[in-house]
């Protein structure tokens, strides 16, 4: 009965550190533009973590089994990465929002020269 359940959190695992694996290749190293796929991408890592969160309040980390043990070690470096990976979309995001305050501010700009070149025709 043990063997099934470990079966169960191994496949756990593997999905997660698979989630993780598709999220950066599609988003290392990508500007961030909030799209509905990268909210969708995002919400599928967070799946991911909840799942394992149970896992681990499970106390998996203890586990003897070889390959649980390896799944456990990438999920390790996967966080570790997700972090680095979240910490530059926040910078992509912050970049975003600072172009546009910009370029909003130049619109404002252009908007009243066209005011005043109006009035004064």
């Amino acid at each position: 009965m043990e063997g099934i359940a470990d079966d169960a959190k191994l496949e756990v695992l593997r999905r997660a550190n698979s989630c993780f694996g598709r999220f950066f290749a599609r988003f290392s190293g990508a500007a961030l533009f909030g799209t509905d796929e990268e909210i969708e991408a995002l919400r599928q890592v967070e799946f991911s973590l909840e799942s394992v969160r149970v896992l681990l309040e499970d106390r998996i980390q203890r586990s003897q089994h070889a390959a649980m043990r390896q799944e456990l070690a990438d999920y390790g470096a996967n966080l570790v990465r997700l972090r680095a990976q979240l910490g530059l979309m926040q910078q992509s995001a912050m970049d975003c929002q600072t172009r546009l305050r910009s370029r909003q501010q130049h619109l404002h700009a252009a908007k009243s020269w066209c005011a005043l070149a109006r009035d004064a025709n």
